[in-house]
């Protein structure tokens, strides 16, 4: 293909969503190094994003800020729309890589004058795309996986599956104080629980999440036998999960849901040792700053949106493969759940406890080794 000058990815989704797409970023660095390549993303995940390497900027859209702005005003909000219309269509791009699986997107992109829009073609909605691949949604191969096939569809083979994520150096240096200021600089083992999901879960919230007294006893477990700090991490909507779960522990933790940017959070996560959650942006986050973890699926293929790509030296995964229901996760939608969360209710602290001292245990025979290298 043609080497294109602008570049535009599309992807309003989440923190997990976002990060799926990093080898892609990279792959098509590698393709084309001298283009700029500009990312639409939400504001949510633009500070994961603002420090990209491969990135020349960003295009913020928030839809609900856009609600908010014509609520208020309409001509306020046909004011917001139209700048960033005119910021699209000022940059002048190229090639559009539309991950959205939606029409509205790529209609736009058309109307702006963008030749090339590649994209899936989920149940049709891909018909303003000038080159589609056509999927029934993301069933038994990774996300990262699909985006490679997308790549590959137009002539771009995606090398690299790593989700390294680069942080900001203000960000690293505030992290350091902050666990200075605590006394927790020298902690021979930090561990991070993250009890939520926190806004994008919305109402399904409740059908991924593992139980607030489950967490407590791993966090209690760790914190008894490994002299762990536990760190109990979330977004202000997580706050209150968080604060239960700290009245739930016998031993101290540390709770600093809500009190961080999303940069300050990957980079505390940075300095654990091992992170304990649901499926969702957090465990993709630690993966991407390479901590161990240890997560508990419920009604999500772990197969499809799992730590990517998937070492079981450093990553775990506890999840009910036994049950007939699950994964019951399926084209983008969660069905009423019949049997009162199985999935989750049935997974004991005690399998996520034994994942947990094992990788800790091969994280201190590995610095012990490299102590006598």
């Amino acid at each position: 293909m043609s080497r294109p000058e602008r570049i535009l990815i599309v992807n309003p989704f989440g923190i997990g969503d976002v990060l799926f797409t990093l080898p892609l970023i990279r792959a098509v660095r590698r393709a084309f190094p001298r283009s700029a390549i500009v990312y639409l993303c939400n504001r949510r995940t633009e500070g994961m994003l603002r420090h990209d390497p491969d990135l020349n900027n960003l295009v913020v859209y928030e839809k609900d800020e856009l609600l908010q702005c014509w609520r208020a005003s309409r001509r306020q909000g046909l004011r917001q729309m139209a700048r960033l219309l005119r910021q699209l269509r000022q940059a002048r791009f190229d090639l559009a890589i539309d991950l959205s699986l939606g029409e509205r997107y790529s209609l736009v992109l058309r109307l702006l004058g963008v030749r090339r829009r590649v994209g899936f073609d989920y149940r049709r909605r891909g018909r303003f795309l000038t080159e589609r691949l056509a999927i029934d949604g993301y069933h038994n191969h990774h996300v990262v996986e699909y985006h490679a096939k997308l790549l590959a569809f137009i002539g771009i083979h995606a090398r690299e599956s790593s989700l390294s994520l680069q942080i900001s150096n203000e960000d690293e240096a505030w992290a350091r104080t902050w666990l200075r200021q605590r006394g927790l600089q020298d902690e021979r083992c930090l561990i991070g629980i993250v009890p939520a999901g926190g806004a994008s879960w919305g109402i399904d919230a409740p059908y991924r999440r593992w139980g607030l007294e489950n967490f407590a006893a791993v966090g209690d477990a760790l914190a008894t036998r490994h002299q762990a700090r536990v760190l109990l991490f979330g977004e202000a909507v997580d706050a209150s999960a968080c604060a239960a779960l700290r009245q739930r522990m016998a031993m101290p933790a540390v709770d600093v849901s809500g009190q961080t940017t999303l940069g300050q959070f990957i980079a505390l996560l940075s300095h654990l040792h091992l992170v304990v959650c649901n499926d969702g942006g957090p465990l993709h986050l630690a993966v991407s700053r390479g901590v161990r973890t240890v997560s508990v699926f419920g009604p999500v293929d772990p197969t499809v949106y799992g730590p990517y790509p998937l070492d079981a030296a450093r990553h775990r995964v506890i999840c009910k493969g036994n049950l007939p229901c699950r994964p019951c996760y399926h084209r983008f939608k969660l069905p009423p759940c019949p049997y009162e969360r199985a999935c989750l209710t049935t997974v004991e602290p005690s399998e996520v406890i034994e994942a947990c001292e094992d990788l800790l245990w091969q994280d201190a025979a590995s610095t012990k080794a490299g102590a006598h290298a």
